[in-house]
């Protein structure tokens, strides 16, 4: 009996010692864990293209139906937008390595399109002064680009097809090292649209018809 309670006596020291170093592992574990700076996987961007519209401001129009959609909006315009270049579909890649390929169908002959990328650049692995750093982590001003760089664009075929590619870092100039280089960089797109050369206009952008 004496040797029982012993065993339990010991049972209740031990048990709330191990439940305590148990914890202490976990939390040194959990404490040891550093997110990644930027995912481990984004080797392309590729989007269909939507045809482009003017943003709305509502001012007065009412929507009756269809239901469950908002009750105001616009006319749907072309001001700002283009409306003159038709096209059935367009396909834009932009790859790990730099490489813009564009595939559209359905355009005019001989109209010349560009591909427009607004783009937010984050780069590892960069020396700077005030705060002065060795290797540190640099967000850079948002840029837009046009590609291929003027004078250059895409020319529709007589079947109304494009089939194109340019390269990325020929359209960052004067900064070509900007979307590649030494270093890890994370680009954002923050917007993607083709623009009619003509008009100067955006005529399409990154979307989903449905």
């Amino acid at each position: 009996m004496i040797r029982s309670v012993k065993i339990q006596s010991a049972l209740r020291l031990v048990v709330p010692l191990v439940m305590v170093s148990f914890v202490g592992v976990l939390a040194s574990t959990v404490g040891a864990q550093t997110l990644p700076s930027y995912p481990k996987k984004a080797p392309a961007f590729d989007t269909w293209m939507a045809r482009a519209y003017d943003s709305c401001t509502p001012s007065g129009l009412t929507v009756v139906s269809p239901t469950n959609v908002p009750n105001t909006g616009c006319l749907s315009s072309n001001s700002v937008t283009d409306s003159v270049l038709p096209y059935n579909f367009a396909r834009l890649r932009v790859a790990k390595s730099g490489k813009i390929r564009l595939y559209a169908r359905g355009l005019t002959f001989g109209e010349s399109v560009r591909v427009r990328l607004n783009l937010r650049v984050t780069r590892q692995g960069v020396s700077t002064k005030n705060p002065t750093k060795s290797s540190t982590t640099v967000t850079f001003a948002d840029v837009t680009v046009d590609c291929p760089a003027s004078p250059n664009a895409f020319v529709v075929r007589p079947n109304g097809a494009i089939v194109g590619a340019t390269d990325l870092n020929s359209c960052l100039q004067p900064y070509p090292n900007l979307g590649g280089g030494a270093g890890t960089n994370n680009i954002e797109v923050l917007g993607a649209s083709l623009i009619n050369v003509a008009t100067g206009k955006e005529f399409a952008r990154a979307g989903v018809l449905r």
